[in-house]
């Protein structure tokens, strides 16, 4: 066994976390991730009225856009945040209390998960 056998494990999975796990991972979560009115999107016709009477621009996507991957010492790391402004993607992917202008309005928005299928998913082919 060579010397250097550990630095070649993790030299060959680093290698494998950023040219195709990461990618693969990262791909499939934004295929999977809700876009305010767009793809796999649950929001309904009262939150689009609310919306456009407060002239809020509704192009949806910033949670999406925000998925990203990277490496951490040697761990793959994807992450999605939302946007620069404010984090909510903990709280698509695991559902919240609706708040309207601050108020909680006393139900609840069921979870989206779009980060933990993409990391779950099989994959293989990885020689």
């Amino acid at each position: 066994m060579s010397a250097d056998w550990l630095a070649q494990v993790y030299l060959a999975t680093d290698r494998l976390f950023l040219t195709r796990l990461g990618p693969e991972i990262s791909t499939s979560a934004k295929a999977y991730c809700p876009v305010f009115f767009g793809q796999n999107s649950t929001a309904g016709e009262t939150s689009r009225q609310i919306a456009q009477s407060l002239g809020t621009p509704m192009p949806g996507g910033s949670l999406r856009d925000s998925i990203r991957f990277f490496l951490w010492v040697h761990s793959l790391i994807v992450q999605a945040t939302g946007s620069d402004s404010r984090s909510y993607a903990y709280y698509v992917e695991t559902g919240h209390q609706v708040y309207v202008f601050g108020k909680r309005m006393g139900y609840r928005k069921e979870a989206q998960p779009f980060l933990r299928p993409a990391l779950y998913q099989v994959r293989g082919g990885y020689n």
